[in-house]
C-alpha cells in the first residue's frame, strides 16, 4: 500500500487533491516503480521545469545554462532561464522505505528524466544522466 511520509519530496506543486489521487490510484501497489500518468480532467495542470528533445524542443545550449546547486542537493543542476510550462503528466517514483513497503518518493509534471551525474548510479547510469542533462535543462 503506497504511503506518504515525511521523507516523501512532494515540493512540486501537487495539491492535497493530487496527493489523495496518487494514494487512491496505486493504493494496492508495493515495491519500487516509476510511472507516468495523465491527471484526470477534475485536477489541476501542474507546471514542468524540464527542458529540451523529451519536452519537445531543441537541447538546450550551454550560451543558455549555468552549473547550481539547489537547495541542499549534493551537486549542480543544469540551469536555464526558460519558464516553466503547464502539464497533464505527472511522474510518480516510490518504493520501498524504512521498512516500508511502498513509500511516495516524488511526484512531479512533467515526464520521466535521469537522475543527475552526480547522483550513486553505476556507471552506465551515469553516462545517461551526462548524455540526457548535456541537451536537457530545468527552469530556474
Amino acid at each position: 500500500m503506497l504511503k506518504i511520509v515525511k521523507d516523501s519530496h512532494l515540493d512540486h506543486g501537487l495539491t492535497v487533491e493530487h496527493q489523495d489521487y496518487i494514494l487512491e490510484l496505486y493504493r494496492e501497489r508495493d515495491g519500487f516503480f516509476l510511472e507516468t500518468i495523465l491527471l484526470p480532467v477534475r485536477l489541476s495542470s501542474l507546471t514542468c521545469g524540464l527542458h529540451g528533445p523529451i519536452m519537445g524542443e531543441e537541447a538546450i545550449p550551454d550560451s543558455e545554462c549555468s552549473l547550481e546547486v539547489r537547495g541542499e542537493r549534493k551537486g549542480p543542476s543544469r540551469l536555464c532561464n526558460r519558464a516553466p510550462t503547464l502539464t497533464r503528466r505527472v511522474t510518480v517514483i516510490a518504493g520501498p522505505h524504512e521498512g516500508e513497503p511502498c513509500v511516495l518518493y516524488t511526484a512531479y509534471g512533467g515526464p520521466p528524466a535521469p537522475r543527475e551525474p552526480w547522483e550513486n548510479m553505476s556507471p552506465e547510469e551515469t553516462q545517461a544522466s551526462v548524455d540526457f542533462w548535456a541537451k536537457h535543462a530545468l527552469s530556474r
